[in-house]
C-alpha cells in the first residue's frame, strides 16, 4: 500500500489486491490504482479501497455497492429516483412538488442531465468527480439556472447513498464550486439596461397604454391587467389568480391569496402569504365597468359569472373559453404596446414590480413599508427590488463636522 507524488503534482494511490479478493470482485489487475489531485483525497481513496478489501475478506462476498452501483444514471433516475421525487421523498424540504415543478424537473433531466450523464454508471460518476464538474462547468456557460441543476444532481447521489447504491456521495462538496457565469452575465446586462423604469419612462408607458386603450388597440381587460399589476406591485402570477371574491369594490380593497403556475393551476403565493391591499381610486371605476362587460361576454357562452370567476381569462388556441391566462399573456400585451410605441424604454412584467418599489422609495416610503407591500419575508430581499441609492441623512455629516470643529476650538 503506497501513496506517491507524481511529477505533475498529483498523488498516485496503489493498493495490492489479494488473489481471493480479485476472484470475488472479478478484477483482473493485481493492484488498485488511482490518481488524486490532493493528498487528502489520496488518503481517502486508500481508506476506501482497504475497507472494501477487508469487507470482502471478512464476508467472502463482493460488496453490495459493486453491483448496485453499476446501474446507469438514466436507469436510476427512471426506476428509483423519479418515484421518490414525485412523492416528496428527496431534497431537503421533503415536500411534494407541484405538477408544474414535476414537469420542469422531468424536462431538465430529459433535455440536459440524461444526455450528459445518462450512459454512465453511478459508480463511475461518483468516482470521476473531475468529469462531472467539467461537464457542469461547461453547461453553466450557457444555462443560467445552474443552481437548480446542481440541486438535482446532489439529490440523485444523496438518494443513491441512502439506498446503498454508492458507499458515500463524493460529489456533494465539488458541486459547491460550480458558479453561475451565465446568470451573472444576465444580471449585469439587466443592471446596465436598468432594472426599473424612471418616473419619466413610466409616465411615457402609462400614456402609451392609455392611448392604445382609447384607440381600441388594447381592450379593457388587458389595460386593467397592466394597470392593476403595476399599482399593486404584485407578481403577474398573483394578478392572474385574482377572482371576484378577492375584490371588494364597495370598500376599495383587494386580497392577494393565490397565484397561478405556468400551467394555469392554482398554487400558494410566494411565502404562502395572504395580503390585503387598498385599490387605487382610479382603478375602481375600471373594475366596475369590466365586471359588467365580462358578465355579458360570459353570458354569450352560457357561463354565469360568480365570485369564483377569474378576473382575467382568455380563449386559448384550442378554442377553450374562459381559460386561466397563459403565463406569458401579460408579456405579450406589453410587447404589443412597445411595438406600437418603439420609443418606449424596455419593459417586462417583473420590471413593473421593480419600478413600483423603486419609485415608492423615491417618493418617501421606507424599506419596511415597501417590503410589506411586496409581501417579502425579509427586507434584504426588498433591497434587490429598490433600484435606487440609499439616501444618507445630511444631519449625520453635520454631526461629523461639528465634532471636528469642537476639537479645533479646544486647541485654539
Amino acid at each position: 500500500m503506497a501513496i506517491t507524488k507524481t511529477a505533475a503534482g498529483n498523488y498516485r494511490v496503489e493498493v495490492f489486491y489479494p488473489k481471493e479478493v480479485r476472484s470475488i470482485l472479478k478484477v483482473k489487475q493485481t493492484r488498485y490504482r488511482k490518481t488524486c489531485n490532493t493528498l487528502r483525497e489520496a488518503h481517502q481513496a486508500e481508506r476506501d479501497i482497504q475497507f472494501k478489501i477487508d469487507s470482502v475478506q471478512r464476508t467472502g462476498k463482493g460488496h453490495l455497492y459493486e453491483t448496485k452501483g453499476q446501474v446507469t444514471f438514466e436507469d436510476f433516475f427512471k426506476t428509483v429516483f423519479w418515484q421518490m421525487y414525485v412523492s416528496g421523498s428527496t431534497g431537503r424540504t421533503r415536500t411534494v412538488p407541484t405538477k408544474a415543478t414535476q414537469i420542469n424537473t422531468l424536462n431538465l433531466f430529459n433535455n440536459h442531465l440524461i444526455p450528459m450523464f445518462g450512459q454512465y454508471t453511478l459508480a463511475e460518476l461518483n468516482e470521476d468527480k473531475d468529469f462531472v464538474v467539467r461537464e457542469l462547468v461547461t453547461f453553466s456557460q450557457t444555462y443560467a439556472n445552474i443552481r437548480t441543476v446542481k440541486s438535482y444532481v446532489r439529490q440523485m447521489f444523496e438518494t443513491a447513498e441512502v439506498l446503498d447504491y454508492i458507499e458515500y456521495d463524493r460529489l456533494e462538496k465539488p458541486l459547491r464550486f460550480i458558479n453561475s457565469p451565465k446568470k451573472d452575465r444576465l444580471k449585469k446586462r439587466r443592471e446596465a439596461e436598468g432594472e426599473s423604469l424612471t418616473a419619466q419612462e413610466l409616465l411615457e408607458w402609462l400614456d402609451a397604454a392609455f392611448e392604445d386603450y382609447q384607440n381600441g388597440k388594447l381592450n379593457l381587460q388587458d389595460y386593467l391587467l397592466f394597470m392593476l399589476t403595476l399599482h399593486l406591485g404584485d407578481r403577474k402570477s398573483e394578478s392572474y389568480a385574482l377572482k371576484w371574491r378577492n375584490v371588494d369594490l364597495e370598500e376599495g380593497k383587494i386580497y392577494i391569496t393565490r397565484a397561478l403556475d405556468r400551467y394555469g393551476e392554482e398554487k400558494s403565493t410566494k411565502g404562502r402569504k395572504l395580503s390585503e391591499m387598498t385599490l387605487p381610486k382610479e382603478l375602481v371605476p375600471l373594475l366596475i365597468e369590466w365586471k359588467e362587460q365580462q358578465k355579458e361576454e360570459l353570458k354569450y357562452f352560457n357561463i354565469r359569472q360568480s365570485n369564483s370567476q377569474l378576473l382575467f381569462s382568455y380563449t386559448n388556441t384550442h378554442g377553450g373559453v374562459n381559460q386561466p391566462l397563459h403565463s406569458d399573456y401579460l408579456n405579450y400585451r406589453i410587447k404589443s404596446i412597445k411595438h406600437r410605441h418603439p420609443e418606449l424604454a424596455p419593459l417586462h412584467p417583473h420590471k413593473l414590480r421593480h419600478t413600483f418599489s423603486t419609485l415608492a422609495r423615491q417618493g418617501g416610503a421606507t424599506m419596511e413599508q415597501i417590503s410589506e407591500s411586496l409581501t417579502h419575508s425579509d427586507v434584504k430581499t426588498t433591497r434587490i427590488y429598490v433600484n435606487t441609492p440609499d439616501i444618507i441623512n445630511p444631519e449625520v455629516h453635520r454631526m461629523f463636522v461639528n465634532r471636528l470643529e469642537k476639537e479645533r476650538r479646544k486647541k485654539a
